[in-house]
């Protein structure tokens, strides 16, 4: 469940913000960086009457321009893309035993097929992002999505496992460019009375596509072949890119102000118009961008302890659901005696709990508006209600699947637990994600990049041990011992929301919302 997330938009009356829209950010930096650029050879009146603006009749306004039906029609296929790269990450569950009988490995050996992937989705967007703030969304998609499926080809046809797992790795590191910018592309399209339901949509898609890799994984390599889940996912992924390039128009704000620029200054044969990232494009390199951007996250993590509970709160939780991939499969065959399909479907208790976790997200939208418009000003802890809630969801989803996992016991029960599990952890990310975005403000893009790093890196972890852990504990403690870790991190949401702007004050990277 490698998630990037980006949410609806937040309404106060002097102003509008999106819990993780870094681009605004990005925008605003271009301009400043413009302004001063230009101040040296234009006068202020200059600058403010050749500098172009998007203007709600323009052809360049695609928000404005195209229908209620063929937004609705980018989200699907954005977000059915989101599922496949996704999916990507967990297929191999059910095929590894298929993978390690093929190529003589070991156990361990096979397990690093989940872990690079994850890895890749994890460091991809430090030094991906940045090509979406100076060459817009569709060529972001276009880009990484083509690299993606380029070496999913040597994943499927690789003769050696070295091939396959570089294969592996790299798929998951371009495919992270898609994940990273495509919540965008949504906020960008709707009006804000428009969004919540269509981000709901696509939120839901980074959960949904793990959950259903293995469910579809296990049929695919039980009656045809192993590799044939990477031939479908790959076929499936070239299908998608075409579709993006047909169908999903570029929606970057400073992309569509380069082409407007370029079309005043055809029509009125003066070259004083400018937009601000064609001069940012000339001042700035894309490649020492990506390295620089990549520096900061790291140094976000290590000074602000804040930051750094919340970025292991969320890679302890998606450390155990990438453990579960390895996991569920041994519990369900050594407990229950289930058949390869009954293991592969045991993972629909992780889909359905995601689905259901991440349904109220408008409601704390709602509730996180109404607490701001009662103090008067807009509060990040108010983001934290769904991970307060989370924070005793989770564990109590892993007690009941710990304790329910008996031959004895209808296999109905761990499947519940699993399900609280999912929608605990699903909870959990609104509120981390909100809080970070709300918070970080400034380091926005930063805070998100090291939160992905963090979780990236635990969870590719995990699996590693995981199977040995509950070999040596068995079903009921192994669960057990992942259900107290998160029982551990109960008080620290409580305490941020208690104390946070506290916190936050003392922090150089937190923004004030006063």
């Amino acid at each position: 469940m490698e998630v990037i997330m980006s949410s609806s938009t937040v309404n106060d009356e002097n102003e509008s913000t999106s819990i993780y829209n870094p681009d605004q950010l990005e925008l605003q930096n271009i301009q400043r960086e413009v302004t001063r650029q230009l101040s040296k050879s234009l006068t202020n009146e200059e600058i403010s009457h050749y500098e172009v603006e998007l203007l709600e009749n323009d052809i360049e306004n695609i928000s404005k321009r195209i229908s209620y039906y063929r937004k609705w029609l980018i989200t699907i296929i954005l977000s059915i893309t989101s599922v496949v790269v996704t999916m990507l990450s967990s297929c191999w569950s059910m095929a590894s035993e298929k993978i390690i009988e093929h190529f003589g490995i070991s156990r361990e050996v096979s397990v690093l097929g989940i872990s690079l992937y994850i890895w890749g989705l994890g460091v991809g967007p430090l030094f991906l992002s940045p090509i979406s703030e100076f060459y817009g969304r569709k060529l972001t998609y276009i880009f990484g999505l083509s690299l993606c499926s380029c070496f999913q080809i040597l994943s499927a046809f690789s003769p050696n496992i070295g091939g396959l797992l570089f294969g592996r790795f790299m798929s998951g590191f371009f495919g992270s460019a898609f994940l990273s910018v495509a919540g965008g592309t949504v906020t960008d399209i709707f009006q804000k009375n428009e969004i919540g339901v269509a981000m709901t949509v696509f939120s839901l898609a980074p959960f949904i596509g793990p959950a259903l890799g293995p469910v579809i994984s296990v049929f695919v390599v039980e009656n045809i072949y192993f590799r044939w889940i990477f031939y479908i996912l790959l076929i499936t992924s070239g299908l998608m890119i075409l579709l993006i390039i047909l169908i999903v128009p570029e929606t970057y704000k400073p992309v569509l102000l380069i082409k407007k620029a370029k079309r005043i200054r055809n029509e009125t044969k003066d070259d004083k118009y400018f937009a601000p990232l064609e001069i940012a494009l000339k001042e700035q390199s894309v490649w020492k961008n990506s390295l620089y951007g990549s520096k900061r996250p790291f140094t976000l993590l290590i000074y602000d302890r804040m930051m750094f509970i919340l970025c292991f709160y969320t890679g302890l939780l998606l450390a155990i659901i990438y453990l579960f991939f390895v996991a569920l499969p041994y519990i369900f065959r050594t407990v229950f005696k289930f058949s390869p399909y009954g293991q592969g479907l045991s993972f629909l208790g992780l889909l359905i709990g995601s689905i259901i976790g991440a349904l109220p997200s408008q409601y704390f939208q709602s509730l996180y508006n109404i607490q701001s418009a009662k103090i008067g000003k807009l509060k990040p802890e108010f983001r934290l209600y769904p991970l307060l809630i989370g924070s005793f969801v989770v564990p109590i989803g892993l007690f009941i699947f710990a304790w329910t996992s008996y031959s004895n016991i209808h296999w109905i029960a761990p499947m519940i637990g699993c399900s609280i599990f999912s929608a605990g952890v699903a909870l959990a990310f609104q509120g981390i994600f909100g809080y970070t975005a709300d918070a970080y403000r400034l380091y926005a893009a930063s805070g998100m990049a090291c939160n992905s790093i963090m979780r990236s890196t635990m969870a590719g972890i995990f699996p590693l041990f995981g199977l040995q852990m509950y070999e040596k504990l068995g079903a009921n403690w192994g669960s057990c011992l992942l259900a107290l870790l998160t029982v551990v991190m109960i008080p620290f949401p409580f305490i941020f929301y208690k104390i946070g702007e506290k916190l936050r004050s003392k922090s150089p990277y937190t923004w004030s919302m006063d």
